[in-house]
């Protein structure tokens, strides 16, 4: 009786997860799906008996949300499982409307874990003297176009030799999920940046085509090798190389007095996006400002 049961279940889960617009997102994005659908709405569906999703699955929610809670998610994870499961049941022409707030303590102990986790000025200088034991020229260039850019991990692992204009400072950024763009790299990069390349790339006309960093996975790699080694990442901090651009933006902005516009067209963006995901500013940056607002010494 089981199988049965959730054989229909399955079957409505696979048509969305195999649907055009499902298989249009990022790979990371259908994991996610997937797991949320398969693993944990399948297995609930299961144990309250569920035959058929297209019928009313309000008088669930409560309940599904208490599974997903006792299964061991925060409640920052069950809100988006369950933003995700109503997408699905949305698909499947059973729109749900429920809504779950999360607790206030637990917005609080979110909010003061994320207010810990964003860099400071000395831990990207210790990212940028940081020694790596294998690929070091290629992996200090790396760091630092990250410190620099705040380019997305896909947009450097797109980037190639003919992209690089080292006279002008800057790449052209042609590969990317919003628009393609140039940006800018510092004078001391550029040094760097011209010595790898006059080694691996000697040929910049036969060589443009050639991609200068490796893979995003193993972009991701050495950037979380590279955190962990300096103890600056642990196993659930959320730290890697999305953080940079992050700091990037509130550097930009809190610390150089870069317009948001600017900074958004620099990071490929909305300036609404920006504002709302990428600006956190420290203690540090703060006090600053309001020294220089006050007039203080």
């Amino acid at each position: 009786m089981p199988n049965v049961i959730l054989s229909k279940v399955e079957e409505q889960i696979n048509s969305y997860l195999n649907c055009q617009t499902t298989q249009a997102l990022a790979k990371k994005t259908q994991g996610l799906y997937t797991a949320v659908l398969q693993k944990k709405l399948g297995a609930f569906c299961m144990i309250q008996g569920i035959t058929d999703l297209t019928e009313d699955f309000k008088a669930h929610m409560e309940a599904y949300t208490v599974y997903l809670l006792g299964s061991g998610l925060n409640a920052y994870s069950t809100q988006q499982y369950l933003t995700i499961t109503k997408i699905f049941l949305n698909f499947l022409g059973n729109p749900v409307k429920y809504t779950f707030k999360i607790p206030r303590q637990a917005k609080q102990d979110h909010d003061l874990k994320h207010q810990k986790r964003w860099f400071t000025d000395l831990d990207i200088a210790r990212c940028k003297t940081f020694q790596f034991k294998r690929n070091h020229e290629r992996n200090h260039i790396l760091v630092r176009l990250m410190c620099e850019t705040g380019a997305r991990v896909n947009e450097i692992a797109n980037i190639k030799r003919g992209d690089i204009q080292l006279e002008k400072g800057t790449i052209l950024l042609g590969v990317s999920k919003t628009i393609p763009r140039p940006v800018f790299f510092s004078q001391e990069t550029g040094i760097y940046l011209a010595r790898f390349l006059d080694t691996k790339f000697p040929d910049p006309a036969q060589d443009s085509f050639k991609k200068v960093f490796p893979c995003s996975n193993q972009i991701w790699k050495i950037i979380n090798g590279m955190l962990v080694s300096l103890g600056m990442k642990t196993k659930n901090d959320g730290r890697g190389p999305h953080t940079f651009r992050h700091f990037v933006a509130t550097d930009l902005h809190f610390v150089r007095g870069m317009d948001l516009t600017d900074v958004a067209f620099l990071l490929g963006d909305t300036p609404e996006t920006i504002s709302s995901r990428y600006l956190h500013p420290n203690a540090e940056m703060l006090q600053n400002r309001m020294k220089k607002a006050s007039g203080w010494s």
